[in-house]
């Protein structure tokens, strides 16, 4: 006897309080358990059925307006577990990658690639296993320091959400995501990662590769792989998954970030499935009484309820009390739509920490406002050669606005601060001075003699535009002692 499964067509959340109750006997276990099948299955549904308990399953999904397919499980192709790619190339034939436990390389040609699924999934960071990743394989990002893994993340982030530059205006700054993450991270102990797998078009392959590793070859040398997604999305933009997609083209992080890996392997296994279904939909054999138009699946049947015949409702008294009721709930309104929950962020202009703000608004005006603390974002030049106690200076702020439940979320950037036009302009000549040691056009006790000297001199001077034109030349080979000179008079 054939075993089906349902799969939805669309990426759309299903009520599990309803259809839990439908698989329950389906499955053979209670309805809770079934709802909790319901809520993590995503786009599968359910997985070998008989095929009278799938039809049963899809008719009441096509009756609610759910667009499915029941396919026999024998004609979806047998996915194997995700490969993880160790080494990456890419040749004009196609992909070169050399796979974990494997001594030779293999090649995925580019029209074998059936399906390209990005996704960032939030891990452990110390975990045994984690759906075929083990743990010697998350150590060397969890032996980081928090700072240089906060610093790959924001790289990943800032170079995924621009690699389709025809959506580079709808794409948030990595900064963004700060909060979202690190409250999480200190909540559940969790960090993103990031992973594209590659699922040839007959299924037989599914390779694994993390973004947050180095083995890519570009041009004979090893970079970051996260350097192979826009070659990737050049090559093979159509078999993009929606979520990858909507990762690229700018979307919302925090909600296309998959919670765990399993969810991330089953929505791989959806989309492959859900191509091969939609490129020959006469796999999915129709019901025996087909709905028109639809996908072959019968409407569930609505009982007709009878009219319940009652007395005609009589006229509420009291008009000055119902217009004092719209009154005061059309104020509510007003209210609740003018309240906005604002995450902003400055960055000192003298060491480079970040702070990040919690700030209630009504109609654009704050009327709770909660500084966070100052904190280090990477490695700092300045706390290296200066580390001196200093006002932390900045000149703006960058936010994250939205409405009540998340309505209308927009970023963009405030002007204000503290800084005044010359501690700002000061501030860029000291940090120039840091750069031309970085370039080794300083020694570093010409850098701590200077510093003091120059940011004082720049910004008491009336004419700051010469400092700027001297910290602004790095192709003048003289412009560091010049300017060096000019600080130590």
């Amino acid at each position: 006897m054939d075993l089906f499964s349902v799969l939805l067509k669309e990426d759309v959340a299903v009520d599990p309080r309803t259809y839990g109750a439908i698989l329950a006997p389906a499955l053979g276990v209670t309805v809770h358990d079934a709802r909790m099948a319901v809520r993590r299955g995503g786009g599968i549904l359910a997985e070998d059925l008989p095929e009278e308990e799938a039809r049963k399953l899809a008719e009441s999904l096509e009756g609610d307006g759910i667009g499915c397919w029941c396919a026999p499980s024998s004609a979806l192709p047998p996915l194997p577990p995700p490969r993880r790619v160790t080494r990456i190339e890419a040749t004009e034939e196609g992909l070169r990658c050399s796979l974990l436990n494997q001594p030779e390389p293999s090649l995925l040609a580019w029209d074998r690639i059936g399906a390209v699924s990005l996704g960032l999934v939030l891990v452990p960071e110390l975990q045994e296993e984690i759906a075929g990743v083990r743990k010697k394989d998350v150590a060397a990002v969890a032996r980081r320091e928090q700072e240089q893994r906060d610093l790959v993340r924001d790289r990943m982030l800032a170079f995924l959400a621009r690699v389709d530059l025809s959506h580079e205006e709808n794409a948030p700054a990595a900064a963004a995501h700060h909060y979202f993450f690190d409250q999480l991270r200190r909540r559940e102990s969790k960090q993103l990662k990031g992973f594209v797998d590659l699922v040839s078009a007959d299924g037989s392959e599914w390779w694994r590769l993390p973004l947050d590793e180095s083995s890519f070859m570009d041009g004979g040398a090893e970079t970051a792989n996260y350097a192979a997604v826009p070659v990737i999305y050049s090559r093979r933009k159509e078999a993009h998954t929606g979520r990858s997609l909507q990762v690229l083209q700018g979307g919302n992080i925090e909600r296309l970030a998959f919670h765990t890996m399993e969810e991330f392997n089953r929505y791989t296994r959806w989309w492959t499935w859900r191509e091969r279904l939609r490129i020959d939909p006469e796999l999915a054999l129709p019901t025996r009484v087909p709905a028109s138009g639809g996908n072959g699946h019968a409407p569930r049947v609505m009982e007709a309820r009878a009219t319940l015949e009652s007395e005609p409702l009589a006229r509420p008294k009291g008009k000055a009390r119902a217009i004092v009721l719209a009154a005061a709930f059309t104020i509510v309104l007003f209210l609740a739509a003018g309240i906005a929950f604002e995450r902003r962020g400055a960055d000192c202009l003298i060491c480079r920490r970040n702070r990040q703000d919690d700030v209630v608004r009504m109609w654009g005006f704050p009327l709770k406002e909660k500084p966070g603390p100052w904190t280090v974002m990477g490695p700092s030049l300045y706390d290296q050669l200066i580390n001196r106690e200093h006002e932390h200076l900045f000149d703006g702020y960058g936010y994250v606005r939205e409405g009540l439940m998340g309505f209308a979320p927009r970023n963009g950037r405030t002007p204000g601060g503290n800084a005044t036009p010359a501690e700002v302009d000061a501030a860029e000549c000291v940090n120039g001075l840091l750069a031309w040691y970085t370039d080794k056009q300083a020694t570093v006790e010409e850098v701590q003699e200077a510093y003091p000297k120059l940011y004082e001199r720049v910004r008491n001077s009336s004419d700051r535009k010469r400092w700027l034109e001297l910290a602004r030349a790095p192709s003048n080979r003289d412009a560091p002692v010049n300017l060096l000179k000019e600080a130590t008079k």
